[in-house]
């Protein structure tokens, strides 16, 4: 039969139950602490990566664009370069109008449409007011300084425009001054 356990002894062994127990939680913390450590290195790795990889598609996107719009720039530059030599302006206009036709069938091909301003309401989500005169019906786009583009909903650029606002009537600009005799 086992002797009863003095008091001293049971201490001890709940003491050395009670170190086992710290030692086992501090190697679960240590090992938590370490996993943290090496997902927060992953994350920083997997950040640095996306931003890497965002830079090359971003690269490679405008590369594309500037594959299809040198073709535009080589014929301005042939153009140039026939008018140096020749001096026909005629056939110089005429390349330089077939240039435009080619740079605007570009935009096209890419979603890129004028705003219409010339007569429409001021918007200014679509316009730039850049000058304001008073005329009969106010809020209409008068003149057109710069053409607007929008692409897929979105405003590349706003139309900068004069805008007509509602003249003021004299009679509306008088106060009555019949209320103080």
């Amino acid at each position: 039969m086992e002797e009863p356990k003095t008091q001293q002894e049971t201490e001890t062994q709940e003491l050395a139950e009670l170190k086992a127990q710290l030692e086992l939680k501090e190697k679960q913390n240590k090992e938590l602490i370490e996993r943290l450590q090496r997902l927060q290195a992953d994350f920083e790795n997997y950040k640095k990566r996306q931003a890497r990889e965002s830079e090359e598609l971003l690269m490679r996107l405008e590369d594309q664009l500037l594959t299809e719009i040198l073709p535009i720039y080589d014929n301005l530059e042939r153009a140039f370069r026939s008018f140096n030599k020749n001096n026909d302006k005629d056939s110089f206009v005429e390349g330089i109008e077939r240039i435009f036709a080619q740079f605007h069938a570009f935009l096209e091909g890419k979603g890129v449409r004028p705003i219409p301003a010339l007569g429409e309401l001021f918007d200014p989500a679509l316009h730039e007011a850049l000058i304001m005169v008073e005329a009969e019906d106010g809020g209409k786009v008068l003149e057109e300084f710069e053409r607007g583009y929008q692409r897929a909903g979105r405003v590349l650029r706003p139309s900068k425009v004069k805008v007509s606002k509602r003249k003021i009537s004299q009679e509306s600009q008088s106060t009555p001054s019949s209320a103080n005799p």
